[in-house]
């Protein structure tokens, strides 16, 4: 396998600068008439939570203070299936399963979701989500860890917390334009969403340099427990992942009995949809 292009990333997020996501994850910039986390640093650039965050307490804000008025508190909700909230309308599928929900990922607690193509495709992050997701990682590795974090490192933090969603979410266009070309594919919710976090888990580690504060981020917010995502782990390696894809997207048996190498085949189906992807991104707060 090798790293999805940023040149892709940068095409998708035309309308919302990645440096503009990340500044109004990190700093709370761009919400008109609400303060911002600005005066969370010190002017060494440091990050201070004393007056923000109790190892033992919790935060000691309203969220809703700074215009987010995110339903989720903490990490733990995105990752955690009691917590996890679906809309019945959006886990409708067809009956023979042909095809993905119209949109996966959907409901009120979700970081980002995909809305199957449709002239075209949408993908919507969830900022609000994951805003508070990625607050309350920093906030445990700090108590847990003892990190000192700089703003360059919590702005390289909140770029990955971009990317890992919408990784995911592009994974389930792949799956929706497969679900056109092969006529053996069933959709599996619970294979769909393992593979999706394995994929995004995957291209993150092209992204991510040898730090301990980012392998640290990055186990909390890959610890899913849900049914379905918390298997990824089974497809972390390359060679797994694209052996159970290859199940997954229902390839020709006859194909391989006949001796032709499919890695290769379904490789290039992966990123050309990927790279040249038929979708809208959109950027919603609450």
């Amino acid at each position: 396998m090798r790293a999805f292009t940023k040149k892709s990333i940068k095409d998708l997020l035309q309308y919302e600068p990645e440096k503009k996501l990340i500044h109004q994850i990190v700093y709370n910039i761009g919400r008109n008439g609400y303060p911002t986390f600005e005066d969370w640093f010190d002017k060494k650039q440091k990050l201070n939570i004393d007056k923000i965050f109790d190892c033992n307490s919790g935060v000691k804000f309203d969220w809703s203070e700074f215009g987010n008025f995110s339903k989720a508190t903490s990490y733990i909700d995105f990752i955690s299936p009691s917590n996890r909230f679906m809309n019945s309308e959006e886990d409708i599928i067809d009956r023979e399963k042909r095809r993905i929900p119209r949109i996966v990922d959907g409901g009120s607690i979700t970081l980002g979701s995909f809305r199957r193509m449709n002239s075209p495709s949408i993908i919507t992050l969830y900022l609000d989500n994951i805003q508070i997701s990625f607050w309350t990682i920093i906030f445990k590795l700090i108590c847990g860890k003892k990190y000192k974090f700089t703003q360059e490192k919590i702005e390289e933090l909140a770029k990955l917390a971009i990317y890992k969603t919408l990784f995911h979410e592009l994974f389930h266009l792949f799956i929706d334009a497969q679900s056109y070309l092969s006529e053996h594919f069933k959709y599996n919710f619970e294979i769909d969403e393992t593979l999706a976090v394995a994929f995004s888990r995957i291209q993150i580690g092209y992204e991510t340099k040898n730090h301990s504060f980012i392998s640290d981020y990055l186990d909390l917010a890959y610890s899913y427990t849900s049914d379905g995502y918390k298997d990824w782990v089974n497809y972390k390696g390359e060679e797994q992942f694209i052996h159970k894809l290859i199940e997954y997207i229902a390839i020709d048996k006859n194909l391989i009995d006949l001796g032709q190498e499919v890695t290769p085949i379904v490789e290039g189906l992966l990123y050309s949809i990927i790279e040249n992807p038929n979708t809208e991104v959109n950027i919603l707060h609450s």
